[in-house]
């Protein structure tokens, strides 16, 4: 009786407290998270919550003024792993250690280590960037100011009495935020809005990013693996928290949903493949805007950028560095973190410098944008007894104290490497926006347009950085593809919407929809009468069948822009204009960094993707019922989206739903464009890798930099110059005119084998550039004695 006369003084207390501290500082500046009103009423949660690790005290959002919304329990900054600083730097993910007492749960963590995007200049700014892209900007980086190595926390949102005795688990959605694999943050994205009204629990975490999340040095993965995708088995470790835990909050660990944009989307497909994914660990998949297909994904040369980074902060680079890679890392997990975060690394234009790559553990080789062979479908025939022996060769892990996620010890996972996933089979909801890359292009291009030439250029940049072999052949492929050739004279502004079209499609339509026709390819189609032919027969009859049934497959092409958005109307959808609505941003006015003032057409759609969206989690179909049809009152808008059955999706028959304000199923999205990124490109890149001329692979004024826009990789083959004279690179002996290679297809995996530094550098790191000042230069790490930078 004492003991329960203590605990309840002890609550009374600290909810006191808690009220003193929110009445003087307010949840403002507690949460540091929101924008609008709706916030300002947070009070002090009403229970203690034990967890595995201890106990935790959130907050109540009490949302019942909002349309048909209930007050949603939040808990803020949760610790999921011990925090990767000091001798945890560069090591794989730990369990977090047990605290003493309560912890209040009412602020968001720091995020973790990144470089923000420049925009204090705001001409300069503009010269790299849509108007409406920096607008969004302006709102976004304050919250990814507070920064710090201790990093690895997540946040939960669960409905009020969620948790209670007599309550149903609800299904779990965890949100893995995009961007870049460089910065941003999951505390952004308040899940407050989508927990009430899609009765779920939502979770939002940080990872590990950029240097810290992604440094891989070891050049020879495929024979001494070693964990270098930190953020992806930070990614693993809370989803394993998750199911430590999520019943005290209300949720089901049995009904898990991993949701993803952008890059986000891409480490959940990495995810879904990783030989070292614990089953069980989450059941769905949400794939917005993203897939590990797209060119910027994967990084294909990470000690590229492992090295540069070394040099620029004092390391030495060992001479062996397939036995002596580690020393990279050693010297670099001593760095401060301002020093390699002031180092300015960076990539070929359209692709990733520290971002995922082969490590040989959670990422296999063979796992390549340029592959031809689809790792998804070959894990799916492999044996669980297969992974088991695979993964007990490589479990390598950093040299940090304690047990790793990985590795066992103290660790969530205790090394059992036998219930490895491998190609598990989940339901997955995938699809994009319409305008995709819209992002990339200037202020000036978006509003004027420009000419042929320039586009030109853009294209020419993405052949060469994400290709090796046949760039002409495809260059010109794509230049046709994407021509009006029914017009006489090209208008710029009509130029600027192809070259949009073109990179929308490369960089994201095509690689989600491979995607997509991987997993669903072992589907039962639906029924119907349409007779199989063309291309749509032969694209699914080559996809390798799979010994076990694969999950269900929704797509959706969202096609809408907000009256009151950052972009200029009838420009299409731009990447990330549909995460208001997934969030129920209209239904609260807005929040966050998301813009305000939403019309009522614009409310019902954003009630419309959560219900689909939370249907989707629930049972792994986004038709079924929801409390809400039977609650919300009838109206033109939500009857548009009650009268669609939304099929499932499978390669034959290629059926989608756009999303917009006038729902409507549809099939073969871009069907023609795609077929050259699917089919005809996939086969000019697989001729080149055969015994042709290498010369015959690469540009025919390869080394001209004025025909590129932006940082380009070096050529695979060593036959460039790498400056517009053509002279020979750095340790070479003869011209490259007078040097005839023939291509080996394993040339890729070879060149990080039995190489000294001196070979490997001279050989592989370069990256030639067109500087903003008009000259070209040569970045490359050659030598100790040879220079890092070019004269401006």
């Amino acid at each position: 009786m004492w003991n329960c006369t203590r605990s309840m003084l002890q609550l009374r207390m600290l909810r006191l407290m808690l009220l003193l501290s929110v009445a003087s500082i307010g949840w403002f500046d507690l949460a540091t998270a929101s924008t609008h009103d709706v916030y300002n009423g947070a009070r002090p949660g009403h229970r203690i919550v034990q967890t595995r690790y201890g106990r935790l005290h959130g907050m109540i959002l009490p949302l019942d003024n909002f349309r048909y919304l209930r007050s949603v329990e939040v808990f803020l900054g949760v610790p999921y792993a011990t925090p990767p600083i000091k001798q945890n730097r560069f090591s794989p993910t730990r369990a977090p250690a047990p605290w003493d007492g309560i912890r209040i749960s009412d602020k968001y963590s720091p995020v973790c280590p990144q470089r923000l995007p420049n925009i204090q200049n705001e001409t300069a700014a503009l010269e790299k960037m849509p108007k409406g892209r920096l607008e969004y900007l302006k709102r976004l980086l304050p919250f990814l100011e507070n920064q710090s190595e201790d990093c690895l926390y997540l946040n939960i949102f669960s409905p009020v009495n969620a948790a209670g005795a007599n309550e149903k688990k609800l299904p779990v959605i965890v949100f893995i935020h995009g961007e870049s694999f460089e910065w941003s943050s999951g505390n952004p994205y308040d899940g407050s809005v989508l927990a009430s009204y899609g009765e779920v629990v939502v979770v939002t975490l940080n990872y590990r990013l950029g240097i810290l999340g992604f440094l891989n040095a070891n050049p020879s993965p495929h024979v001494h693996a070693r964990v270098a995708n930190y953020g992806l088995m930070d990614q693993m470790a809370a989803l394993h928290w998750i199911q430590q835990n999520i019943q005290k909050f209300g949720g089901d660990p049995n009904v898990v949903t991993l949701a993803g944009h952008g890059t986000g989307a891409a480490c959940i497909n990495y995810l879904m493949t990783s030989p070292t994914m614990v089953r069980g660990l989450f059941h769905r998949a949400i794939l917005m805007s993203g897939s590990a297909y797209s060119s910027w994904a994967l990084v294909e040369d990470p000690v590229l950028f492992a090295i540069k980074l070394a040099k620029e902060v004092n390391c030495t680079i060992p001479e062996d560095l397939n036995r002596h890679h580690e020393q990279i890392v050693d010297c670099l997990r001593d760095v401060p973190l301002e020093d390699l975060y002031a180092a300015d690394i960076q990539a070929p234009n359209f692709l990733t410098s520290f971002g995922p790559s082969v490590d040989g553990v959670v990422i296999r080789p063979g796992h390549s944008n340029l592959d031809i062979d689809d790792l998804m479908t070959r894990n799916s025939k492999r044996s669980a007894g297969d992974a088991g022996a695979q993964s007990a060769g490589g479990n390598g892990g950093g040299s940090g104290a304690g047990g790793s996620a990985f590795s066992g010890g103290s660790g969530y996972f205790g090394g059992g490497a036998a219930s490895a996933n491998i190609g598990g089979h989940y339901d997955v909801l995938f699809g994009v926006v319409t305008g995709e890359s819209i992002w990339r292009f200037s202020a000036h291009d978006i509003q004027n347009g420009f000419e042929g030439e320039r586009r030109d250029k853009i294209i020419r940049t993405y052949v060469r950085n994400a290709y090796n072999y046949h760039l002409n052949e495809i260059f010109y492929t794509i230049v046709n593809e994407y021509t009006d050739w029914d017009r006489t004279s090209q208008h710029p502004i009509n130029t600027r919407d192809t070259a949009v079209a073109a990179l929308s499609d490369a960089q994201f339509v095509a690689p989600i929809v491979r995607t997509g026709d991987i997993l669903a390819a072992n589907s039962p189609p639906p029924v119907s009468s349409a007779t199989p032919s063309g291309a749509a027969s032969a694209a699914a009859s080559t996809l390798a069948a799979s010994t076990q049934p694969a999950g269900r497959c929704y797509f959706y092409v969202f096609d809408y822009q907000t009256k009151d958005g950052d972009y200029p109307q009838r420009m299409g959808t731009v990447h990330g204009e549909d995460l208001p609505y997934i969030f129920g941003a209209p239904l609260v006015d807005g929040f966050s960094h998301f813009p305000q003032n939403y019309t009522k057409s614009e409310t019902a759609l954003s009630e419309a993707v959560m219900i689909y969206w939370t249907n989707f989690a629930r049972t792994g179909n986004p038709n079924e019922h929801h409390r809400q049809d039977s609650v919300l009152p009838v109206s033109k808008e939500r009857n548009r989206f009650r009268s669609i059955t939304w099929e499932n999706y499978d390669p034959l028959h290629q059926k989608y739903l756009e999303i917009g304000m006038k729902p409507r199923i549809k099939n073969h999205f871009r069907a023609h464009q795609l077929s050259i990124w699917l089919r005809l490109i996939p086969e000019l890149h697989r001729a080149g890798m055969e015994d042709v001329i290498a010369r015959h692979n690469l540009f025919r004024n390869h080394d001209d930099m004025e025909l590129y826009e932006g940082p380009v990789k070096p050529d695979p083959f060593g036959l460039s110059a790498g400056t517009a004279t053509s002279s020979s690179s750095p340790g070479s002996s003869s011209s490259s005119s007078s040097r005839l290679l023939l291509i080996d297809e394993q040339l890729m995996m070879k060149k990080g084998r039995g190489l000294n530094a001196s070979t490997y550098l001279n050989g592989i790191l370069g990256v030639a550039s067109r500087m903003p000042n008009g000259l070209m230069g040569y970045l490359c790490c050659a030598s100790d004695n040879q220079s890092d930078s070019v004269e401006h």
